[in-house]
C-alpha cells in the first residue's frame, strides 16, 4: 500500500504551511550520500499540498546531532525560527536520541579515559567493546553511570523548548511530536546494557507523554512501532520506508484544518470556498509538484463573487414583481 492510500484526506485554506524541528531523523539523514532521503515533514507537507490542490511553505530547521539544550539555545532563539513558528498551521518535533547518545559517549569517554572524542555512538560501542576484552568489568561502571541518568535536566530543556514553541505558535496550529525509539536496539550491547537503555527511553518517554496535555501537543508512539526494522546501513536513522512510516503515523494525528469550510460527503473531503494564498515570509512557497502552475486562485475568486451576485439578484427581482402584483391589484380594488 502506498503512502498516498494509507493517508486519509485532510482539507486545508489556499495555503499550509509547516515548520519542523528536531535532530537527524527530522532532518531526513542519509548515511550515504548519494542517496536522499526526503524526510517524514516533507512528505507530510507535500501530501497535504497535492490532496488539495493548494501551496505550501515548508521549513526544516532539523540539525544532525541536537539534543534538546542545541534546540533552545542554536534553533528556538533564532528571530527567523519564531517567525515561521508563528505562522505555521503543522509544527513537527522529533527530540530526545542525542540526548541519550550523547551522554552515552561521553561516558564511554570518560570511563575509558579516552583521548578521542567519540562523533557517534557506533565508535564508542566498538571502542567500549574493545575494552570489555580486557577488562569485563567496565560494563558494570558503564551500567552504573547510565542508571544514574540526570532526568530533571533532559525535563527542564524539553519544557523550556516546549514552551517557546507554544507560546509563538498561533492559536490553531497544531503540534505533533514524536516520541524516542531506541537508536541502539540493533546493537549487541555487553552485559545487560540493553535493557538499562531501553529503560532510560521508556523514562524520558514518559516525561515527553506527561507534557502534552500542558503544552497542547501530540505524541506519536515510535517506540512501540517497528520503525528499527527500517533503518539505514548504521543501524540508527530511518530508510526512505522508515521516513514514509513516520510520516504515516504522524499524518494520523493532523485534524483538518478548522478554519476551512469543508463537509463529508460518503465518507470523502469536499473543499469549501478557497482564500486567496497568503504571502511568505523568507520561506520556500511552492505548488504541489504535480501541478506545472499555480491554481488560478484570480479567476475563482472572480466566479465566487459573480455567484455572489447572482445570488442576490435574483430574489431581488422576485420580490420587485411581487411588490408590483400587489399594487396593481389593491389599485383595482379601489376603482371596484
Amino acid at each position: 500500500m502506498s503512502l498516498q492510500q494509507a493517508l486519509p484526506v485532510r482539507a486545508w485554506e489556499e495555503i499550509v504551511t509547516c515548520t519542523v524541528l528536531g535532530d537527524s531523523i527530522a532532518k531526513g539523514y542519509s548515511s550515504d550520500k548519494a542517496n536522499e532521503i526526503k524526510c517524514y515533514g516533507r512528505i507530510i507537507t507535500e501530501q497535504i499540498a497535492e490532496e488539495n490542490e493548494i501551496y505550501f511553505d515548508y521549513q526544516n530547521y532539523a540539525k544532525n546531532g541536537l539534543d534538546t539544550q542545541g534546540l533552545n539555545e542554536k534553533v528556538l532563539s533564532r528571530d527567523t525560527v519564531k517567525r515561521n513558528l508563528n505562522k505555521s498551521d503543522i509544527i513537527l518535533l522529533t527530540m530526545g536520541s542525542n540526548d541519550l547518545l550523547n551522554e552515552f559517549k561521553r561516558e564511554s569517554q570518560e570511563i575509558l579515559n579516552s583521548d578521542t572524542k567519540f562523533r557517534s555512538a557506533p565508535q564508542a560501542m566498538n571502542e567500549l567493546q574493545e575494552a570489555v576484552k580486557k577488562n569485563p568489568l567496565i560494563v558494570l561502571k558503564i551500567i552504573d553511570a547510565l542508571s544514574s541518568w540526570d532526568y530533571g535536566s533532559f525535563e527542564a530543556q524539553w519544557a523550556e523548548a516546549m514552551e517557546t514553541i507554544t507560546q509563538q505558535k498561533k492559536d490553531n496550529a497544531q503540534i505533533i511530536v514524536t516520541n524516542i525509539y531506541n537508536p541502539i536496539y540493533n546493537m549487541q550491547l555487553p552485559g545487560t546494557m540493553n535493557k538499562v537503555v531501553e529503560d532510560i527511553i521508556q523514562n524520558m518517554n514518559s516525561i515527553i507523554e506527561k507534557r502534552a496535555e500542558e503544552f497542547d501537543y501530540k505524541v506519536v508512539d515510535l517506540f512501540n512501532s517497528n520503525i528499527v526494522a527500517f533503518v539505514q546501513g548504521d543501524g540508527l536513522h530511518p530508510s526512505q520506508e522508515g521516513q514514509q512510516l513516520i510520516a504515516t503515523m504522524v499524518y494520523d494525528k493532523i485534524e483538518p484544518d478548522p478554519d476551512t469550510n469543508t463537509q463529508s460527503v460518503d465518507g470523502e473531503a469536499i473543499k469549501g470556498e478557497s482564500q486567496q494564498p497568503k504571502p511568505a515570509d523568507q520561506s520556500e512557497q511552492t505548488t504541489p509538484e504535480n501541478q506545472d502552475q499555480p491554481p488560478d486562485t484570480t479567476s475563482q475568486s472572480k466566479n465566487q463573487s459573480n455567484q455572489g451576485k447572482y445570488s442576490y439578484f435574483v430574489p431581488t427581482i422576485l420580490l420587485v414583481i411581487l411588490a408590483g402584483v400587489l399594487v396593481i391589484t389593491i389599485r383595482r380594488k379601489k376603482k371596484k
